[in-house]
């Protein structure tokens, strides 16, 4: 320790609290403490830095959920139909960015689609014989469900109830499907049929392709890309061996076409502003120092002479 005062040519007072004259200051010691300090606030600053450009805080903006319900135009309430499939039309509600309308049957979803450029939607459905519940959903491009709509009811006779339900069945994971930044968009669920025999699936990608897949009943994914970034409805049959054939229609949602309302940020750990502070501050300790260093200087060679 003595060692060390001798060298830094420290001095002090001991037990008395007594301040000494600036004559007695260690200029040597506080120049190594100031330069020490600037080396670890570099060295913190690169750390970081390094940190900001390796971690960040992804935050998702909610799209605006619309208070009013989409409304069911065709069919009209109490419609007695003998076919087992029908379109169900009507509006969506006015809100951007747009929402997915999906039809649910007696709480099942039947379809979906995306509102077209006159703020409508249009899905097929497929009914079984005797009476079935419609309604229409809303989903906002980040997940969330508006109001629905009344429920109507109707009815399929005659040719419809001569005809087997259909023991083929497509679940999708979500009614509609976004497209990512290369416009490609994948639909993923799962189709099951009565036998473990293949099945043949055809996709209408809504853009005027359309694709032919054989394979076996359980989860699926397929992936198309489109040539814009622009919303579509797609179309996907899927037929067994015995020709039992299940329709279902979905959405594929250009999500990234609504950027500002569900714009995906990410925040820096490493606050530019806040360096920018800490190197402030230790400028003006430094030029304090320095004052004081040419004050002091300039005191003892008026007072030596």
């Amino acid at each position: 320790m003595r060692t060390l005062h001798e060298t830094l040519k420290l001095q002090h007072y001991r037990h008395t609290g007594k301040l000494l004259h600036h004559h007695h200051t260690s200029y040597r010691g506080l120049a190594i403490v100031l330069v020490f300090a600037g080396v670890v606030m570099v060295a913190l600053g690169m750390v970081n830095r390094a940190a900001a450009q390796s971690f960040g805080i992804q935050a998702t903006v909610l799209a605006p959920v619309p208070a009013t319900a989409p409304i069911i135009a065709s069919p009209a309430p109490n419609t007695i139909v003998k076919q087992s499939s029908m379109l169900v039309t009507g509006s969506c509600p006015l809100i951007t960015p747009q929402v997915t309308v999906s039809i649910q049957v007696d709480g099942t979803l039947a379809g979906a689609s995306a509102c077209d450029s006159n703020n409508d939607f249009s899905v097929p459905i497929s009914l079984s014989a005797g009476d079935h519940t419609l309604t229409a959903n809303t989903m906002t491009i980040t997940g969330q469900y508006g109001p629905g709509s009344s429920p109507i009811v109707v009815k399929t006779v005659a040719a419809a109830a001569t005809s087997a339900p259909s023991v083929i069945t497509v679940t999708a994971s979500t009614p509609a499907a976004d497209l990512d930044s290369n416009n490609a968009v994948t639909w993923a669920g799962t189709i099951t049929a009565s036998s473990p025999d293949s099945l043949f699936v055809h996709v209408d990608w809504g853009d005027g392709s359309q694709n032919n897949y054989t394979v076996k009943p359980g989860p699926q994914s397929f992936t198309h890309t489109y040539s814009t970034t622009t919303s579509h409805n797609i179309l996907l049959s899927a037929s067994d061996t015995s020709g039992d054939t299940k329709n279902i229609q979905y959405a594929a949602v250009a999500y990234t076409a609504a950027a500002p309302q569900a714009a995906t940020t990410t925040t820096s750990l490493y606050s530019k502003r806040t360096v920018a502070g800490l190197y402030s501050l230790y400028f003006t300790v430094v030029c304090i120092a320095s004052v004081i260093w040419l004050e002091a200087k300039h005191t003892a060679r008026h007072t030596a002479h």
